[in-house]
Parts: structure tokens; C-alpha cells; sequence
């Protein structure tokens, strides 16, 4: 009897190491043919520009972007204002594509300052889904080019080609915490030769945005430029901007409040002259119509 029970389970015991290995093998085979997809958050922002500044977006292979960029202002105490819209307006075009789902180039023209600029701008890393910890981070490399024309040369000397140029470097740090709250933290160097001995050619500042989602489509945005070491030449402030980004499908509508009236990124964070507040001629209304055609499929 004592016999016939070892015997019995001893037939037990390999009958549930055989299934026990069946079974991990099943698993591991099933492992290797359907792996587990790591998914990634989408949309932290709306849009490649936040408000003022660029936000950690890059839109997906071979999206063309048109950008339609103004800002509209008063003259304080100008007994000449104009009734229709404003004294003032500074217009910027510029276009996107993206090569990859990660990398874009970039470049645009400005009216009012005739700066010309052309941007390149890469997502190193993406946000996972579900994952506490995870982060969007986005690197952006900028070149600006002052003409020599411009209505800019009694601010200095720009007969020096290094004087003209400026370029600004970027960590963009951002999550979506919810589908309704994201944030991103941007900080930033330009570097500038500038025309006076008692300026920095090395500028640091570090940049606050955020977006709260009130609708599907629409949103409150801002964003704010604290700058460590600013130009002692002219008073300067932080640039500030306040508005609403509406998404209609293929086109992005863009409506802000700002003390900055440069479009280009070395002038808005370490140029602004104005402060942002009620008095007259230191609000900017900007409007932006951004257009975005998916040439592949």
C-alpha cells in the first residue's frame, strides 16, 4: 500500500512539472509573438508653440506647417492713432516639416524687425503612458539674423556680421499630468555679441508654460520668461503672455495677451521693454493661424 502511494505521487509530481513547463513554454512563445507595446502620451499640447515660445510638440512625419504670426499694438499718447485695428503691427511667416515623428526644421521672416530665423528641434524623449515619473523632453537649436536695414540699427552697432547674429539653445521639460493640465519648463541660453561693453554676450533664463483644457478644442494657455542676467544697457522685463488656443482640425488658431512684440526667440526673452500690465502701449494683442497639411499618409 505504502508503495502504491509513493508511486502515485511521484506520477503527480512529474505530471505538474511537465504542465508547469508546458506552460511557461506557451508563455514565452506568446511573448515573443506579441510583445508588449510601450504606449506614449499624445497632444501635451495642442500645438508646436505654446503660446509665445515652442512647446515639446513635433507634429508627425511629413507635416507641412504654414505659420501666420501678428501682433498688434497702440502708440501711447499718439494723437494720430489709427481707428482701424492699430498704430502698429508685426507680422512673422514662417514654415515647418517634419522629416521624422521626432524631428523638424524649421524657419520663418519678421516684418517689423526684419529678423530672418530657421530652428531645428528634436524630441529625445516621450512620456509614457500610466507612468508616474515619466517626462517629455524636446531639444531646440535657433539661429537669428538681423538685416542690415533694419529699423532695429539705432539700437546699436549692426555693421559687424557677429553682431547680427544670435542664436538660442533650449531644453524643452514637459508632462501631461492630466487630459486637462500640462506643464513644461524650458531652460534656456542665447548667445549674442552685443554692440555694448557693459552687456552679456551669454544670456540664461528659464522658461514656465502651462495649458488647461476647457473644452475639447479649446484652451487657456501661458507663459512666462525669467531671465538670470539681463542686458544693463536698457531696462528690460520677463516676457508674459496670456491667451486661448482654439483647434479647428487642420488649423490652429491662436489668441494672446503680451508684453513681448518679438516673435523671435533670442529678442522676446531678453528684449522685452515693456512691462506687463494696463498702462497704455504695454499690451500686445497676438493672433496666430497656423495651417497644417499632412503631405503623406
Amino acid at each position: 500500500m505504502k508503495n502504491n502511494l509513493v508511486t502515485t505521487l511521484s506520477v503527480l509530481v512529474l505530471l505538474l512539472l511537465s504542465q508547469n513547463a508546458s506552460s511557461q513554454s506557451l508563455l514565452e512563445t506568446l511573448d515573443k509573438e506579441y510583445p508588449t507595446i510601450t504606449e506614449y502620451e499624445l497632444a501635451t499640447f495642442k500645438g508646436t508653440h505654446l503660446a509665445i515660445g515652442q512647446s515639446i510638440e513635433n507634429r508627425r512625419k511629413g507635416t507641412l506647417q504654414f505659420m501666420n504670426m501678428n501682433r498688434f499694438w497702440n502708440l501711447p499718447d499718439n494723437t494720430n492713432s489709427q481707428s482701424f485695428i492699430a498704430d502698429r503691427w508685426n507680422a512673422r511667416l514662417g514654415l515647418e516639416y517634419s522629416i521624422t515623428d521626432r524631428f523638424t526644421v524649421g524657419g520663418g521672416w519678421n516684418s517689423f524687425e526684419k529678423i530672418s530665423d530657421s530652428y531645428l528641434k528634436y524630441n529625445l524623449i516621450r512620456q509614457i503612458k500610466h507612468s508616474k515619473k515619466s517626462l517629455s523632453v524636446t531639444l531646440f537649436q535657433h539661429a537669428s539674423y538681423i538685416q542690415k536695414n533694419s529699423s532695429l540699427n539705432s539700437t546699436g552697432n549692426l555693421d559687424d556680421v557677429n553682431t547680427r547674429l544670435a542664436y538660442t539653445s533650449q531644453i524643452l521639460i514637459a508632462r501631461k499630468f492630466t487630459p486637462e493640465i500640462s506643464i513644461q519648463v524650458t531652460p534656456t541660453f542665447v548667445r549674442k555679441v552685443t554692440p555694448s561693453s557693459i552687456n552679456p554676450n551669454n544670456i540664461f533664463a528659464l522658461g514656465f508654460g502651462g495649458r488647461y483644457r476647457i473644452k475639447p478644442h479649446v484652451s487657456i494657455v501661458s507663459e512666462y520668461y525669467y531671465v538670470a542676467n539681463p542686458l544693463e544697457s536698457v531696462e528690460t522685463f520677463g516676457a508674459f503672455a496670456l491667451g486661448v488656443n482654439w483647434d479647428v482640425r487642420f488649423l490652429l488658431l491662436q489668441f494672446q495677451m503680451t508684453n513681448a512684440v518679438s516673435m523671435v526667440e533670442d529678442r522676446f526673452i531678453t528684449q522685452t521693454r515693456r512691462n506687463f500690465n494696463s498702462n497704455d502701449g504695454n499690451f500686445f494683442f497676438g493672433f496666430n493661424a497656423i495651417f497644417t497639411i499632412h503631405t503623406k499618409k
